[in-house]
């Protein structure tokens, strides 16, 4: 029984020690891990920008996007042309929302922004997510680089436009989309050249 038990506590312990050492690397790789304190709480004290029917806003392109990669939504196309509110987006917002036991606004409310940005974790080089990291591009290529393409692959030159904008808006800058970045580009301020309140 002793030795049962000295078996169960060596395997949990080692199981702890992989479980710490996982965290501490994804934490290494996080979305502006040594990002400034005062950075971070500008950045999460932006209002988010709230849109809905008869709104034109990049924000709405990207927003569809990543509907589209979650399986609400069917039609990515972040350009200029596609910035307008559609007639359907209010349906799938509605549907996501209740997913999420968010009120049922069919809008692009403070609720859902929060809930897209948890959804969407943090995105970096080689990112499987097509569809949410065409959305990624397209705020980038409206925030920081003209000339990002919306591909869907979130290779160099996605990786430098977000190195770019983490940089001038003083996220500690890796290159990874994650919630500070997220809130940082489709938060109020985002089209300021630095962070409102630094």
């Amino acid at each position: 029984m002793k030795v049962l038990l000295r078996a169960v506590l060596g395997i949990a312990a080692t199981l702890l020690a992989l479980g710490v050492s996982v965290g501490a690397m994804n934490a290494a790789n996080a979305d502006g891990p040594d990002t400034n304190p005062a950075v971070t709480k500008a950045i999460q004290s932006q209002p988010w920008v709230e849109l809905g029917p008869g709104d034109s806003d990049y924000r709405i392109a990207s927003a569809r996007c990543y509907l589209v990669q979650f399986g609400y939504y069917d039609d990515c196309t972040p350009t200029s042309a596609g910035e307008g509110w559609p007639a359907d987006l209010g349906p799938a917002l509605k549907k996501y929302q209740a997913s999420h036991n968010l009120p049922e606004s069919g809008r692009l409310d403070a609720e859902t922004w929060g809930a897209l940005r948890d959804d969407g974790g943090e995105i970096g080089q080689g990112s499987g997510r097509h569809s949410q990291v065409k959305g990624i591009q397209y705020a980038m290529k409206v925030l920081q680089d003209g000339s990002v393409v919306a591909d869907g692959y979130y290779g160099a030159a996605t990786a430098n436009a977000v190195t770019a904008f983490q940089k001038r808006k003083e996220i500690d800058a890796d290159g990874i989309f994650g919630p500070i970045t997220f809130r940082a580009a489709f938060a109020e301020g985002a089209e300021a050249q630095r962070t409102p309140g630094r």
